[in-house]
């Protein structure tokens, strides 16, 4: 910032009460003017959900890349690390007991976010970090620059408290097949000896679409019917409701139940909309709603 303009931007205020305002999850994820992926379907939900969130962009783009031309830019990574200082000088991430991070958008920002995650952790002040690394899938392969997968393999793994990997992230990080179930758990339990206490893996082939849950001692599967439609945004609202639910004090395997009902019923509302981008307010209704789960976890 210009000395000019922060002259102009910084200034005393009369009579503002001196006590810090509440944040209980940090979230680092892309913005987009139109439509719902990385912050953009993530906090929203989290709001919905009473999260009181710290947002922090690592894209300003018009849109997603599903459409014929999008403007904008990758926020280039000294303006993320500002942004995270920024963060610390109000001392937001000593107090926020939750951290959620997502798309990067160049591996100069993954590099940039875990310089800060490691200094927090060096401090004692980084919250549970949940870990969304996200990579690609697999109907278009990977779409973030390949140096990304080493900053998330050797970086932020060994500090993340739980992941969610899609199938195709999953085996990318792992190195093994996960693209089936069986596969699957072993690739999830590869990850648990870098450093996370949970993977939650999506996405993966089975009787209908398969969710994991895998912990340290015990495993669950959540399965959910497929449905015929390719919007973006739903891994972001599905680590977004999983934090939610965490941060009400539910279990893992209660967190999940309640993040794919929200999810899956998005998609539903998506769909009978008719609607080009995902209904990102229907899921906080579905997935609170009480009574027995939609899409149970199960045991293995």
């Amino acid at each position: 910032m210009s000395q000019t303009l922060e002259s102009r931007l910084v200034h005393e205020r009369g009579n503002r009460p001196s006590g810090p305002t509440p944040v209980d999850l940090v979230s680092v994820q892309s913005q987009l003017a139109y439509g719902h992926a990385g912050n953009s379907a993530a906090v929203p939900v989290l709001r919905m959900l009473g999260v009181r969130v710290a947002e922090v962009p690592t894209t300003l783009l018009s849109n997603t890349p599903f459409y014929p031309s999008m403007r904008g830019k990758v926020l280039p990574a000294d303006w993320l690390a500002d942004l995270l200082h920024g963060l610390d000088e109000r001392a937001v991430s000593a107090r926020a007991r939750m951290l959620v991070s997502g798309y990067f958008g160049s591996v100069a920002n993954g590099e940039a976010f875990a310089d800060w995650l490691e200094a927090c952790h060096a401090a004692g002040t980084m919250p549970r970090y949940l870990l969304d690394p996200v990579i690609g899938d697999t109907h278009t392969g990977a779409y973030v620059e390949p140096g990304l997968e080493d900053v998330f393999a050797r970086r932020l793994l060994p500090l993340a408290w739980m992941v969610t990997p899609n199938a195709f992230e999953l085996e990318r990080l792992s190195g093994h097949p996960a693209l089936r179930e069986a596969d699957a758990l072993v690739a999830a339990r590869i990850l648990l000896q870098r450093g996370p206490e949970w993977v939650l893996a999506h996405s993966v082939v089975g009787e209908g679409l398969v969710a994991l849950l895998v912990g340290h001692h015990q495993a669950w599967r959540l399965c959910s019917p497929h449905l015929d439609l390719d919007v973006a945004g739903t891994g972001d609202v599905l680590a977004a409701l999983v934090a939610a639910f965490l941060l009400r004090g539910e279990a893992p395997p209660r967190a999940a139940e309640r993040a794919l009902a929200g999810v899956h019923a998005a998609l539903e509302s998506t769909l009978a909309h008719g609607w080009e981008e995902l209904d990102v307010l229907a899921a906080p209704a579905a997935a609170l709603a009480d009574g027995p789960a939609r899409f149970p976890a199960v045991a293995l």
